[in-house]
C-alpha cells in the first residue's frame, strides 16, 4: 500500500518551498492526489475588546487572513509546473488559537502530511503547531522536510529507523512501510537498549524479520550512548553511512517536557539535515 492521499498545509511563502517541491515531486512519483490547505491565520486575540469594537475588529482581520491566504495560494500555484494533474488547492482561513483543529479538519483523511521543518530561521510557533496538529490530530505519518536539497523523483535509497520498542517507534515504521519497502537498504539502530527488554537476547530482531517478510532488507546496529544527546548520535550515524531518510516515533513523552526540558523528537525536528517521517 502506497500514499494515495498526500497534504500539505502552506502558511508562508519564504519557508515553505522545500515542503512544496517535496509534496509535489512524492506525488508525481507516487501517482497520488495532493491536497494542498494554504491558510492564512487570523492572530487577533478579541477578549479585551469592547462590544462595539468586535465586529469592526473581526471583520478586518478576517479580511486580512483571507488575503494572506489568497497570497500564499498564488505562490503555490505558481510554483506548480504546468500539466501537473491530481494537484487541489484551497484557501482556508483559521484563527491562531484555532489552527489545531483547521489541520485536524482538512489532513485527516490523508495517507501521508508533508511539513515543513518548524525550527530554523525565519520559523516562529506557527510551523511547530502544523507539525504537531497533524502528528496529534490526523492519524496521518507527517513528512518532515528540511532545507537541504532532496531528489523526489526517486525513493530514498537508504533509509534509518530509529528503534526503541516503544509503539510510537512501531507506529512510525507502519506507517513507513511504503518508503521502506521501496528502499535499497534499511538501518535499524538502538541506542543503549534496555537490559530488562523481552527482546533483549536478540535487540531489533523482531522488527527486522517482520521487515523482511515484507521484502524490505535490514541491517540492525546497537549502538553505544557515547553522546549527550540520542539525536546526536542517530544523525551521526546517518551522515556516516548515508542515510537518505529518518524515520522514528515522535513524543514519546509529552510535548509539554520535551518544550520545557527537551527530548528526542524536539531535538531531531531541530537538527536533522535529512526527511523525517514521524508518527505518534
Amino acid at each position: 500500500m502506497g500514499y494515495k492521499t498526500i497534504s500539505l498545509i502552506a502558511t508562508d511563502t519564504a519557508t515553505d518551498g522545500p515542503a512544496l517541491r517535496a509534496a509535489l515531486g512524492i506525488a508525481a512519483r507516487e501517482e497520488a492526489a495532493l491536497e494542498i490547505y494554504c491558510v492564512g491565520i487570523d492572530p487577533a486575540h478579541y477578549d479585551a475588546l469592547s462590544v462595539g469594537a468586535v465586529a469592526v475588529t473581526v471583520e478586518a482581520a478576517i479580511n486580512e487572513a483571507r488575503a494572506r491566504a489568497g497570497g500564499v495560494a498564488a505562490w503555490v500555484k505558481d510554483n506548480i509546473p504546468a500539466g501537473t494533474a491530481r494537484v487541489s488547492v484551497q484557501e482556508v482561513v483559521s484563527p491562531q488559537l484555532g489552527l489545531d483543529f483547521t489541520v485536524s479538519r482538512v489532513a485527516r483523511y490523508s495517507d501521508l502530511v508533508v511539513a515543513t521543518q518548524p525550527y530554523g530561521p525565519g520559523r516562529d510557533t506557527t510551523q511547530v503547531t502544523l507539525v504537531e496538529a497533524a502528528l496529534f490530530a490526523t492519524g496521518a505519518p507527517v513528512l518532515v522536510v528540511p532545507e537541504a536539497e532532496v531528489d523526489w523523483s526517486r525513493p530514498f535509497g537508504r533509509v534509518l529507523v530509529a528503534w526503541n520498542e516503544s509503539d510510537v517507534s512501531f507506529a512510525a515504521i507502519r506507517a513507513a512501510m511504503p518508503i521502506l519497502k521501496a528502499a535499497e537498504t534499511v538501518d535499524i539502530i538502538m541506542v543503549d537498549p534496555p537490559s530488562h527488554s523481552p527482546e533483549r537476547s536478540d535487540p531489533g530482531g523482531s522488527v527486522s524479520l517482520m521487515l523482511a517478510r515484507h521484502g524490505v532488507k535490514t541491517e540492525v546496529s546497537i549502538l553505544a550512548r557515547t553522546l549527550p544527546r540520542v539525536s546526536e548520535i542517530i544523525l551521526r550515524f546517518a551522515r556516516d553511512h548515508g542515510a537518505e531518510a529518518v524515520v522514528m516515533g515522535a513524543y514519546g513523552h509529552s510535548r509539554f517536557r520535551e518544550a520545557i526540558l527537551g527530548g528526542a523528537t524536539r531535538e531531531m525536528l531541530e537538527g536533522a539535515h535529512v526527511p523525517l517521517l514521524m508518527a505518534h
